[in-house]
């Protein structure tokens, strides 16, 4: 019976603690799981984000280049229609010019804040990945750890086992069976029969 229950506390102890650390584990790990699963999320959109600033940054450049052709080629329209004395004409070049020119200037600004900015967007963007790479590591560190507790735990509860339950049990004083009784009125008898052969003979 003793036997019986330390094998039954063994069981329930064991049921207690493997279900109490899996609950520790799943709160720990479902709380990161789902920050590393929205953090994914979230590096995803901004990856794309990203890509959409670089396109944009692509067609800003592009806007430039020909900005830049188009001022070049209205300031030497410019230049021949000063060499006529065309005021109507030189008046024309000169607006075109000018307009070209401020285009110009507004997109050259305008491409060194997109390229400041991306390049900004995009370190940020890298340490965000590696944040998301912390975190996944740090799940593997916490699924590690808590194997190991575990484990731990069920081999101190085999090493602080009491290997012989059967020593505790209280030493029984009942009286002995019924076939201890007549085993010793026998060996009595015998030994009454035994001292009477001897008197006999003495």
């Amino acid at each position: 019976m003793n036997e019986l229950w330390y094998k039954f506390k063994f069981a329930v102890q064991e049921d207690l603690e493997q279900f109490s650390a899996k609950r520790s584990t799943q709160n720990a790990a479902d709380v990161l799981n789902e920050t590393i699963k929205e953090a994914e999320q979230q590096t995803k959109a901004v990856g794309k984000l990203l890509e959409r600033q670089r396109i944009l940054r692509d067609e800003v450049t592009k806007e430039l280049l020909e900005a830049e052709q188009l001022t070049e080629k209205r300031t030497d329209q410019l230049s021949l229609a000063e060499a006529t004395e065309d005021e109507a004409l030189i008046s024309y070049a000169k607006d075109e010019a000018e307009a070209y020119s401020r285009r110009r200037d507004e997109l050259r600004s305008l491409e060194e804040e997109t390229t400041e900015s991306m390049i900004a967007l995009e370190r940020r963007f890298e340490s965000m990945k590696h944040k998301v790479k912390d975190m996944q590591v740090r799940r593997l560190k916490l699924m590690g750890e808590e194997n190991a507790k575990r484990a731990n735990s069920r081999m101190d509860r085999i090493f602080s086992a009491d290997l012989n339950p059967a020593a505790e049990e209280p030493v029984s004083h009942s009286p002995a069976n019924d076939g201890d009784i007549v085993s010793m009125r026998r060996r009595l008898d015998e030994l009454m029969t035994e001292e009477a052969t001897i008197e006999k003979i003495v």
